[in-house]
């Protein structure tokens, strides 16, 4: 219509740019990491699915093993977000949501993101380098899981035998985990059915 004008668009700052920019590369990293494994993720790849140049990713991202490490970080960061999302805090101590809390966590480990990050751990056996750099990522994730299950239960906090607990229950979903490619996620979901009462019993003392 005669006489209304229209804004242009608002341009991004610079730093708003490099954030914009660094976060699609993380999010192709994921994807390309999910849809095509390990074996296919490259820099050159993650920069065609970002639409960017490969200079650029190189430039938020000098190695391979940095945008790895940032990648699951943010990944595992949306996961436990999504979590704790799922869950009703106000019914922690009933064995019903125990059990709620042991599931989700086994449907974070288990979905495709967790499980793609998981080929990392595996091909750290034969990569120097990329194990040296989950060393980092390994004390990252502690962080974060410490602090979701922190979120869940402050008042066991400073309890010395939480600690053990949950790392337990962690490395044994892990190690679960890892043998889904080779038993199949069916085989796996049934070892983790029986497993389940165990863990349960186990936080259950802890809690009461």
């Amino acid at each position: 219509m005669i006489g209304e004008t229209t804004s242009a668009p608002r341009r991004l700052t610079r730093a708003q740019q490099r954030v914009a920019t660094r976060t699609a590369l993380l999010e192709a990293t994921g994807r390309v990491l999910v849809e095509e494994g390990y074996v296919g993720l490259t820099t050159r790849r993650v920069a065609e699915v970002a639409g960017v140049a490969q200079s650029t990713l190189m430039h938020h991202f000098p190695t391979r093993e940095a945008l790895l490490v940032e990648t699951v970080t943010h990944l595992a960061m949306r996961l436990a977000d999504d979590a704790l999302e799922q869950l009703d805090l106000s019914g922690l101590r009933s064995p019903q949501q125990r059990d709620a809390i042991l599931d989700q966590a086994w449907r974070e480990f288990t979905s495709p993101p967790a499980i793609a990050a998981a080929q990392l751990w595996a091909a750290a056996w034969a990569e120097p380098e990329l194990a040296a750099a989950l060393r980092e990522l390994e004390e990252r994730l502690g962080q974060l899981i410490a602090a979701t299950a922190g979120t869940l239960f402050p008042d066991l906090a400073d309890d010395p035998r939480f600690a053990p607990l949950l790392d337990a229950s962690v490395s044994l979903i892990r190690g679960l985990v890892m043998a889904i490619p080779v038993s199949g996620q069916a085989t796996v979901d049934a070892r983790w059915a029986a497993i389940k009462p165990i863990l349960a019993d186990a936080a259950g003392r802890l809690l009461d």
